[in-house]
C-alpha cells in the first residue's frame, strides 16, 4: 500500500526470490569447491544483510520503488540461496540435518512473532526500521563465519557429478516430494497471511500467526522429532 504495488507484482517479488535463489543453487552445485567455503559463505551474509538493508531505503533512491525492492529481493536471495546450499554439509548424518533445518523453522516462528510484537508497538508503518534490525543477524554471522572453523564434505574431485546423481532413482523420488512440500511451504509461508487478511478479514497478527507461525511450529517439531529419533529409522 505505500508504493501502490499490485498484487500481481508481489507475486513476482517471491518468484525473482526463488528464481534467483535456484540459480545460485546451481552455481554453488559447479562453483563452490573451486572458490572455498569460508569466502561463498560470508559472501552470503553480506548479501543478506545488505538485501535487508537496501529494503529500507531503495525504494525510496530508486526510479520506481518497486525496482527497488526487486533488487534488495535478489541480493538477499543470493545469500539466502548460498546460506541454505552451505549450511547444510557441515553434518551429514540424516537426524543431524532434520535438527538443523529445524532452526529454519525456529527462526521464521521468531520472525514471525517478533514482527507482530514489533508492529503492535510501533505500527506497520515502521517496517522499514524491522528490516534494519533484522539486517544485523547476518551482519553478526559475518563475523562468526569469518572465524569459525569449517570441514570439507569431501575431498576435492571426489563429489558426486550431477549427471551421476541425476541418474539415482531416489533423487528423482525425491525431486517430485520436494516439489510437492515446497508447493505447500511456499503456499503457507507467502499467501496464508495475505488470504486471512483480504478475503477472510483478520486482522495480519491473527493472520501472520494462524497460518505461516502455526506451519512453522508444526514443521518444526517434526524435524526435531526426526533429528532426536532418525538414528533408530531404517532410511534404507
Amino acid at each position: 500500500t505505500d508504493y501502490n504495488i499490485s498484487l500481481g507484482n508481489i507475486a513476482m517479488i517471491s518468484t525473482s526470490f526463488f528464481f534467483t535463489q535456484l540459480l545460485v543453487d546451481l552455481f554453488c552445485a559447479k562453483y563452490v569447491d573451486k572458490i572455498g567455503y569460508r569466502v561463498c559463505i560470508v559472501a552470503s551474509e553480506v548479501c543478506s544483510a545488505a538485501g535487508l538493508v537496501g529494503l529500507a531505503f531503495l525504494p525510496e533512491i530508486s526510479p520506481s520503488p518497486f525496482i527497488g525492492i526487486i533488487i534488495s529481493v535478489i541480493l538477499y536471495a543470493i545469500g539466502s540461496g548460498l546460506i541454505e546450499v552451505l549450511g547444510s554439509p557441515i553434518e551429514n548424518k540424516e537426524a543431524t540435518m532434520s535438527l538443523l533445518h529445524s532452526f529454519y523453522c525456529w527462526g521464521a516462528v521468531g520472525t514471525i512473532l517478533v514482527s507482530t510484537v514489533f508492529f503492535l508497538l510501533f505500527g506497520i508503518g515502521s517496517w522499514k526500521w524491522l528490516a534494519v534490525i533484522f539486517a544485523l543477524i547476518p551482519a553478526i554471522n559475518i563475523i562468526n563465519f569469518a572465524t569459525c572453523p569449517i570441514e570439507s564434505l569431501v575431498e576435492e574431485g571426489q563429489g558426486m557429478g550431477i549427471r551421476k546423481l541425476f541418474s539415482n532413482p531416489m533423487f528423482l523420488i525425491a525431486i517430485v516430494m520436494m516439489v510437492c512440500s515446497g508447493a505447500s511451504e511456499l503456499a503457507m509461508a507467502q499467501w496464508a497471511s495475505a488470504y486471512a487478511e483480504s478475503a477472510l478479514g483478520f486482522s495480519k497478527a491473527v493472520g501472520d500467526i494462524a497460518g505461516p507461525c502455526m506451519f512453522a511450529v508444526t514443521m518444526g517439531i517434526s524435524r526435531v522429532l526426526f533429528g532426536k529419533a532418525g538414528d533408530k529409522m531404517k532410511l534404507n
